[in-house]
């Protein structure tokens, strides 16, 4: 079937994938042009949260027509697109093959998480095991300069003429991508804590997130609860077989704590769905869909999800997820459906927040690949995923440890959970 001649949240729908070039790329000045035409007309049909954002794109071929006439190298182009993009604001739309020195993906690469407060930018989450932690940023320290500018003008100069600067989920948006930075540069920052003297880190070039080889680590806890950690691995068919033996090992304990921090990059549904039939005795809805244009502008199309039991035995012991900021895309969808499913208690800090599922669009002549959210997901109960909280918040302290992990077992220790 010919992706182009479909719309490509049909294309999605019906499982067909819209990037199917594997030709040689040509950056030819008319090539480059049709490709942003295609570009624009794809973000305008099949963007699903372009709401709020239309009279920016609306302008977008004009404001970069200078650009994509002058972008001759592979390099060139492919920052234009990703300039362009980065207008929407969304963590969950990706370029590949990228620019040298694109700005990395959030949570993915990130090891910060930041909140702007006045003219800087306060600390509220340091990822364990990364290079922030390793140089001793911690939650509360506060951020006064990014790369020698102060916070306030890099946020400016991150969100650019096109779009408000005054709106706090804008300036939000530019500060998580200003702390996570680019692609091959070192990230330099003026921090400061509560009695201390200003002080200038310098994190490397290359990125380090420390954890245990494997899909997963398992253990139990000095209560004897189950531990089941993903290691970022929901992208890993392996990871099924890794959890059904981790569960089985942990099949005598009265209850398990799941640890979905660090899955920032996603996964595929295969494996959620294989971890999420462990514990379910029946079918059960975990998700909901929709595509609001499905094949033309006043159609669409809408479904209710459902995980059906897998393997030798339900695991029916009480059940408590852990998530914070590192707890992306699949793993959010993981989550909303433990809780959907009336199956565990999920506890932590608001999640990764990626939008929707992401499906490939072809910029055909230059071989460039869009990944871009064409499907609303949400919880059972109406709520958008990447707006869906846990319903007990904990909120890192500093000097706290794992407060999260802790409120987990406190939990499990006390009366039963109620529902």
């Amino acid at each position: 079937m010919n992706c182009r001649r479909l719309p490509a949240a049909l294309l999605l729908a019906i499982g067909i994938p819209c990037s199917s070039y594997a030709g040689a790329a040509d950056l030819s000045l008319e090539a480059r042009r049709a490709d942003f035409e295609t570009l624009a007309n794809a973000i305008a049909e099949d963007y699903v949260y372009l709401d709020g954002k239309r009279r920016s794109w609306s302008t977008v071929r004009e404001r970069y027509l200078s650009r994509v006439e002058a972008a001759s190298t592979a390099d060139a182009w492919a920052a234009v697109i990703e300039d362009a993009l980065s207008e929407l604001h969304d963590f969950h739309i990706g370029v590949r093959p990228g620019s040298a020195h694109r700005w990395l993906p959030v949570p993915t690469d990130a090891d910060l998480w930041a909140v702007p407060e006045g003219g800087i930018a306060r600390i509220t989450a340091v990822r364990a095991g990364s290079d922030a932690a390793r140089a001793g940023i911690a939650v509360g320290d506060r951020i006064e300069s990014i790369g020698g500018i102060a916070v306030a003008s890099a946020i400016d100069a991150r969100l650019g003429p096109a779009v408000s600067s005054n709106d706090p989920s804008n300036r939000q948006w530019a500060l998580l991508s200003l702390v996570t930075g680019r692609r091959e540069e070192s990230r330099g920052f003026t921090v400061s804590r509560a009695g201390g003297a200003p002080r200038a880190i310098k994190l490397p070039v290359l990125r380090r997130f420390e954890r245990p080889g494997g899909p997963l680590t398992s253990s139990r806890t000095p209560e004897g609860f189950g531990l089941v950690r993903l290691n970022n691995s929901l992208g890993d068919m392996e990871t099924i077989a890794a959890f059904d033996a981790a569960l089985t090992s942990l099949r005598d304990t009265r209850a398990l704590i799941l640890d979905l921090r660090d899955t920032p990059s996603g996964g595929n549904s295969a494996v959620a769905l294989g971890i999420l039939g462990r514990f379910a005795a029946s079918r059960v809805p975990y998700q909901r869909h929709r595509i609001p244009r499905y094949g033309r502008p006043d159609v669409e199309r809408n479904w209710q999800e459902e995980v059906a039991p897998r393997g030798p035995f339900t695991y029916r012991g009480r059940l408590v997820v852990l998530v914070d900021h590192w707890t992306g895309s699949m793993g959010e969808g993981m989550a909303i459906g433990l809780d959907a499913m009336r199956r565990a208690t999920v506890i932590g800090t608001t999640m990764g927040q990626l939008a929707g599922a992401t499906a490939d669009v072809a910029l055909p002549r230059t071989g460039l690949t869009v990944a871009l959210p064409m499907e609303e997901l949400f919880h059972v109960n109406g709520t958008p995923r990447h707006r869906w909280a846990p319903p007990i918040i904990v909120a890192p302290a500093p000097g706290d440890g794992d407060p999260i992990l802790a409120r987990a077992r406190t939990l499990l220790n006390a009366a039963p959970i109620a529902r």
